[in-house]
């Protein structure tokens, strides 16, 4: 008789001990848009002084529903990013040609990239020497077979060295991503921001890797000290700079859901304006863009993980 009642108990509470644990990951509780005005500034009247000409690179969506959604993203962002004045999007699936390099001023990937040719580095190089910028999304760092991870690096700043080396895993609100507020991309923003995604790091980087994002337990004072904590995920964030081009790059945005959250929104779109060395008012409507309900709240509670990938 005490087992048959005991059983039971010790399954409830598995089954309680597991929800709390889930409950750590998935996206964050939308905020009072309130509170992302004080990210943005003044949404109204801010203009692009000059034409901008993006280039969305995407591939074939490779995990479930939810995660590395590569074309979920891309039709989300694009349409927002053609709504802008003075900002044209075209996109390539896997990697662009001589011609689409030619027309862009910034390129945005998020993608696994496909094993490139000596001459597809050349040009992607080419690309970020003369003066073209890029945002490298998530896996966007990942080049297999990983002795090409040099080559990709000169062309984004960082990437992914092999197994042995590189690490990659998920984080929640335990573990910060601290913020270099000293850097233009995210001068004015919190310290600190709670996400739960994935990352990666020890990645290879170039000589000109600024890090500007680091992971750390909660309660690292700050980004400097995040840097030294011996359990310190670094290359969440850094900045790049190769001949003429400015890069952007993170390790984050894993989940649909990131990309749903009005501060990550915000990170992005400071690295978009840092990239492109432009003022990022004009870009900031998109931060709570299609993300806002009737009572001002901005983000979502939707985990996102019912859909059904594409390859294209």
């Amino acid at each position: 008789m005490k087992k048959s009642i005991l059983w039971p108990l010790l399954i409830l509470v598995g089954l309680l001990s597991a929800q709390r644990k889930n409950n750590s990951s998935g996206p964050n509780d939308p905020i009072p848009k309130s509170e992302v005005l004080k990210l943005t500034g003044n949404l109204k009247g801010a203009k692009l002084e000059e034409d901008v000409n993006i280039l969305w690179l995407y591939g074939p969506e490779d995990h479930r529903g939810g995660e590395h959604d590569y074309i979920r993203i891309k039709e989300l962002f694009v349409p927002m990013l053609k709504a802008i004045p003075r900002i044209t999007v075209d996109e390539a699936y896997q990697f662009p040609t001589q011609e689409q390099f030619g027309k862009a001023d910034l390129l945005i990937q998020y993608l696994h990239l496909p094993d490139l040719t000596d001459e597809q580095f050349a040009m992607y190089q080419k690309f970020v020497d003369d003066g073209g910028s890029v945002v490298s999304l998530h896996e966007s760092c990942i080049m297999r077979p990983v002795d090409r991870a040099e080559k990709l690096a000169g062309c984004i700043g960082g990437s992914w060295k092999g197994n042995k080396t590189s690490k990659w895993s998920k984080f929640d609100h335990a573990h910060p991503l601290y913020l270099n507020t000293d850097h233009p991309a995210f001068k004015g923003l919190p310290d600190s921001i709670k996400l739960n995604d994935e990352s990666y790091w020890n990645l290879l980087k170039k000589e000109n890797v600024e890090v500007i994002g680091a992971i750390a337990p909660t309660g690292t004072k700050d980004f400097n000290a995040a840097l030294k904590h011996p359990e310190v995920r670094s290359d969440t964030f850094w900045t790049y700079t190769s001949g003429k081009g400015r890069v952007f790059g993170t390790t984050t945005g894993h989940y649909t859901y990131t990309f749903y959250d009005p501060t990550y929104r915000v990170l992005l779109l400071r690295g978009i304006a840092w990239a492109l060395d432009i003022d990022p008012a004009p870009l900031m409507p998109l931060a709570i863009q299609g993300i806002t309900d009737d009572n001002d709240l901005v983000g979502t509670k939707d985990a996102m993980m019912d859909y059904k990938n594409r390859k294209r």
